[in-house]
């Protein structure tokens, strides 16, 4: 038996099959009286890097490798002029952030408990003009498959992820998949990210 895809589902599949196809999200969070509608039917930049990461003062808590989707055009030049981009929003955005540990090629199950498992996480942000973030964090189970990483000027990173994510003023989880292929972006470290 087959079962018929939804018409939302077979737009995303459409939206995927039209851009990049080595970078595509499959997923999306209706839009309610706090949340804007989040659906990465267009994706335009696809960053990754190493940087150092910051507590909400901006002091230093640790590195991370980090991958970047989103529908901005010029994210990389965007975070160089504006190193407060996540935090502060000049222009409306979505992007999915992952969070790696350093020096780790592999597949992170969030939940499982390894040291690699532990230093990975998933934040999904729609910034907008007005300052206002509606921030998406992962839940417990989801995984990041790295398969390729390099941190230096024209190089590349790799992988795919499934994860669910939650926001507090929406109700239940939603699932978000896909896979990547970044260029990296220098000017990450020194960004202050979600």
């Amino acid at each position: 038996m087959v079962r018929r895809m939804s018409r939302p589902a077979f737009a995303l599949l459409l939206a995927a099959a039209c851009g990049n196809p080595n970078n595509i999200v499959l997923g999306a969070v209706g839009a309610t009286t706090t949340t804007p509608l989040i659906v990465f039917d267009s994706i335009n930049s696809a960053i990754s890097g190493t940087a150092t990461l910051t507590d909400a003062n901006g002091n230093p808590t640790g590195q991370s490798e980090v991958v970047i989707i989103s529908d901005k055009s010029g994210l990389c030049s965007a975070l160089q002029a504006h190193r407060d981009y996540f935090r502060n929003p000049p222009e409306a955005y979505e992007a999915l952030v992952l969070f790696m540990p350093p020096g780790y090629l592999g597949t992170f199950v969030l939940g499982r408990g390894g040291d690699a498992d532990q230093a990975t996480s998933s934040e999904i942000i729609a910034g907008g003009t007005s300052g206002a973030l509606a921030q998406f964090s992962v839940v417990n189970g989801g995984y990041v498959a790295l398969t390729t990483w390099s941190d230096s000027g024209g190089g590349h990173a790799s992988g795919s992820f499934d994860l669910a994510y939650e926001n507090p003023n929406v109700a239940g989880a939603f699932e978000f998949s896909g896979r990547f292929q970044t260029d990296v972006c220098t000017t990450l470290d020194g960004t202050l990210l979600p």
